[in-house]
Parts: C-alpha cells; sequence; structure tokens
C-alpha cells in the first residue's frame, strides 16, 4: 500500500485563454491557482478552460468547467480588475458546483 493515498490535487488539463489582450505569465498562473484549489471531488471535473477578455467598459473572466456525466458548469464576470473578475467568476463556479453535488445526491436518494 502507497504512503500517499490523498488522489492528486488536480488530474485534469486547465486552458488559459485571453481575447483582445496579451496572456502574462502572472495572469496565466492566477487563473491557474485559482482553478487548481477548486474543492476536488464530485462532480469529477474533466477539463476546465479560462478565458480572459478585455472591454472598453471592463475586463471579464468567464470559466467552463467540463465534468463527468455530461455536466458542464459556466460562469463569468465583468469587473473593472481582472483579477477580481477571476476571483468572482471561481466563488460563481464551486456554487454551482456544490449545487450539482446536492441535486445528483438527490437524484440517487442520498438526500
Amino acid at each position: 500500500m502507497s504512503e500517499n493515498n490523498t488522489p492528486a490535487v488536480s488530474e485534469y488539463p486547465i486552458t488559459v485563454t485571453a481575447r483582445h489582450m496579451e496572456l502574462t505569465d502572472s495572469i496565466r498562473d492566477y487563473a491557474e491557482k485559482k482553478v487548481r484549489r477548486m474543492p476536488y471531488g464530485y462532480p469529477r471535473i474533466t477539463e476546465v478552460k479560462v478565458i480572459v477578455d478585455t472591454q472598453p467598459h471592463g475586463h471579464i473572466a468567464e470559466v467552463i468547467v467540463v465534468a463527468a456525466d455530461n455536466v458542464v458548469i459556466e460562469a463569468d464576470t465583468e469587473t473593472a480588475d481582472l483579477y477580481e473578475a477571476i476571483d468572482l467568476t471561481m466563488s460563481k463556479i464551486e456554487r454551482q458546483m456544490r449545487k450539482e453535488k446536492t441535486r445528483m445526491l438527490k437524484q440517487h436518494g442520498h438526500g
């Protein structure tokens, strides 16, 4: 039996894309770090896409989580600060994932 029984923090690919702006290493690293902190569990994540965009009226962060059982969770936020937009969008994603987990547990008779 191995010493480390905990699952890997994340085994899914994360794609960070920029529209109408240059994707800097700091933005990419920040987005990836935020995504990797997501609660690992259900729904089992298979891929995450982060799209950052700048518009004349603000910055937009969009996150798309593709999970097992054909579950797709999407959220976006527009703020004046791109880092804040990423934070707020990740909060929305985590809230939606909790709702999806609750829904699936009820659907399978666990609640």
